[in-house]
């Protein structure tokens, strides 16, 4: 029977069987409304569901809803969802008061990432089985496996706590279980893609076996990205179950291992026989692997302790195979020797400085000599020479003016009598005038301070 979808009315702020007040809607389905409300009394925060559809008309749908509470609350786990109480509102709809669960279920992991690591993959196997061990000892198959149902909490550090969760369609196989059967033979309950080929016919006698084969389908999309079986529709997916062997995880996820390999590809053999047994030697075939996830994560707490609780350089004194490794005076090392580097560089900075200087005040010298008295004799052979000697010594004073008259021209007589010109060979000098010898001290200071 096709159920018919009763409109929710606004309960936002209405309370509850007198004591939950209603604070935000947080999720909707097929089915039901979930809603975090504030119990009046203590302040808890919980989570209320309730069904939406017409109980009057669907009796079996209210029965459901009831068995979900029943059940959760007759399997003791940390691994499933806690339930406080049940009932009905003023207008006759069933609710049921479940713990508030904060993080997201896996089917928003898997759309949000695709894929997740084996450590991951494993982890959550490993707790949802660990529920199952339960949940079978109570009788109870759940036959409604999905990402959907299985909710990852949020919780301090990086380990992950998972909750399953949604008991509505939970079959009874113990006839010592308080709670009846209500499903008949041939009607199929589930969702297609993780259905058991024994499921997918509509067999009546489901075991623990059952969810196994749903639990290695998780596993199989968990690690690969998709569900081992597919189809354009519900019935070819239904048909693909039971007529196909699930391909290798390996062919769409080359980095597994071939040990997992081999742990779901016996989770999803269609003969439930070859399957693992129950719960537990599925988790027992998991261990090597999440005993490695255990010491890896081990391992890395050890060594960020180690690297807190590791000593100053300063503080680190001799052990017994020797001394620890003196960081600090490495550094001091390395502190002092750029030092005495920067030392050197600027010390030779300071002597070409001064060594331009000396060479610019000697110039000026040669240049005030020059100014001053025009009537100096340089020696023709060797001009420097005589500069140089004239340079070593305090500037000579100006010159007396000479009273005498002096010829217009600028003639010397040798001992011969004959007269030569300027500029002739021996010993023979002339007198520079004073504009002339201001060139020639322009000229020799360019001279002295070429390097």
């Amino acid at each position: 029977m096709k159920l018919a979808a009763k409109k929710s009315p606004l309960r936002i702020d209405t309370i509850i069987a007198n004591k939950y007040r209603i604070l935000r809607e947080l999720g909707r389905g097929g089915m039901g409304t979930v809603y975090e409300a504030v119990h009046t009394g203590i302040g808890k925060h919980v989570a209320l569901k309730f069904l939406e559809c017409e109980v009057d008309r669907d009796q079996l749908s209210r029965a459901r809803f009831l068995r979900e509470a029943q059940t959760a609350s007759l399997v003791e786990s940390p691994h499933i969802v806690h339930v406080f109480d049940s009932g009905c509102s003023d207008d006759g709809t069933p609710f049921m008061v479940l713990e508030l669960l904060r993080g997201e279920d896996l089917r928003a992991r898997l759309r949000r990432e695709g894929r997740l690591s084996v450590e991951d993959a494993v982890t959550i196997i490993e707790q949802t089985l660990r529920a199952l061990v339960r949940t079978h000892a109570a009788g109870i198959v759940h036959r409604d496996l999905k990402p959907e149902n299985i909710f990852l909490c949020d919780q301090d550090g990086p380990s992950i706590l998972v909750k399953l969760l949604d008991f509505g369609i939970s079959k009874v196989t113990r006839s010592e279980a308080t709670l009846d059967t209500l499903t008949h033979e041939g009607v199929v309950l589930g969702t297609a893609y993780y259905m058991s080929p024994e499921q997918a016919r509509g067999e009546d006698d489901l075991d623990g076996r059952s969810d196994l084969y749903g639990l290695g389908s998780i596993f199989f999309e968990m690690l690969a990205g998709r569900t081992p079986h597919v189809g354009n529709v519900y019935h070819a997916v239904l048909v693909d179950i039971c007529t196909r062997d699930a391909s290798d995880v390996r062919l769409l996820a080359p980095h597994i291992s071939e040990s997992i390999a081999k742990i779901i590809e016996r989770a999803l053999s269609r003969d439930r026989e070859a399957r693992y047994p129950n719960a537990e030697a599925f988790l027992d075939a998991l261990a090597p692997h999440a005993q490695l996830r255990v010491s890896s994560a081990d391992h890395l707490l050890e060594s960020a302790k180690s690297r807190v609780s590791q000593p100053a350089p300063s503080q680190l004194t001799e052990s017994h195979n020797g001394k620890q490794p003196d960081r600090f005076g490495a550094r001091i090392a390395k502190l002092v020797a750029s030092l005495l580097l920067l030392l050197i560089i600027g010390s030779a900075i300071v002597i070409v400085v001064v060594h331009e200087r000396f060479k610019s005040q000697r110039a000026q010298r040669a240049a005030a000599l020059l100014a001053q008295s025009p009537s100096v004799e340089l020696g023709r052979e060797n001009p420097r020479e005589a500069l140089n000697q004239a340079t070593k010594g305090p500037l000579p004073a100006a010159p007396k003016p000479d009273p005498s008259p002096q010829p217009s021209a600028l003639w010397s007589a040798s001992p011969s009598g004959n007269r030569r010109m300027p500029g002739d060979a021996g010993t023979a000098i002339r007198r520079v005038s004073p504009r002339s010898s201001a060139g020639i001290a322009e000229d020799l200071r360019l001279k002295t301070t070429m390097p």
